[in-house]
């Protein structure tokens, strides 16, 4: 039996992997690749894929995989793997946030999975806390009251087609 739970493992390795390159690249298509530092749409000095240098937990954040902030506000541009390694640190905070917005986050559909930390990719726990109706519709196992949630939200009209993606894979969950 070793073989057939070494190919599960396999399987579930796999299957994470895709999962994994999905979620990549839908956020980068969303918050776009910079390799050096620009001002975001509010102003904030960012770097990569929609790292923020301003805010003093990502600070420590890129110094701790090596990166020296001054060099980047500099004008140093970041390599692919750079990005990468910052993309995995801001990864790993909106994955807890959305496991802190929806109990069981990970127990949902893959695709509302990846809704939800693309949400909290862009928003922030604070904010996708404030998505009250969203979070009461997910734990009924209703998406596309959930999507109308997000429909109705200032957040809707913000982010452009960020938006619309994200609803229409929300409902594709529905089906």
């Amino acid at each position: 039996m070793p073989d057939n739970q070494d190919s599960y493992a396999f399987a579930r390795q796999r299957a994470r992997d895709k999962f994994n390159q999905e979620l990549y690249e839908q956020i980068a298509l969303h918050e776009g690749i910079e390799t050096s530092v620009y001002k975001d749409t509010k102003g904030k000095r960012t770097i990569g894929i929609g790292f923020n240098l301003d805010e003093p937990s990502n600070r420590k954040k890129a110094e701790a995989v090596g990166l020296d902030i001054q060099d980047m506000l500099s004008g140093r541009t970041l390599s692919d793997k750079e990005i990468k390694m910052l993309y995995n640190e801001s990864i790993k905070q909106a994955a807890n946030d959305a496991n802190a917005f929806l109990p069981r986050a990970g127990k949902q559909p893959p695709v509302v999975q990846k809704v939800l930390i693309d949400m909290a990719f862009n928003l922030g726990l604070t904010k996708l806390n404030k998505f009250k109706n969203m979070r009461a519709a997910l734990l009924e196992g209703d998406y596309n009251k959930a999507a109308d949630e997000m429909v109705n939200s200032k957040w809707y009209g913000q982010v452009g087609n960020r938006s619309k993606r994200l609803v229409k894979m929300m409902r594709s969950a529905a089906q």
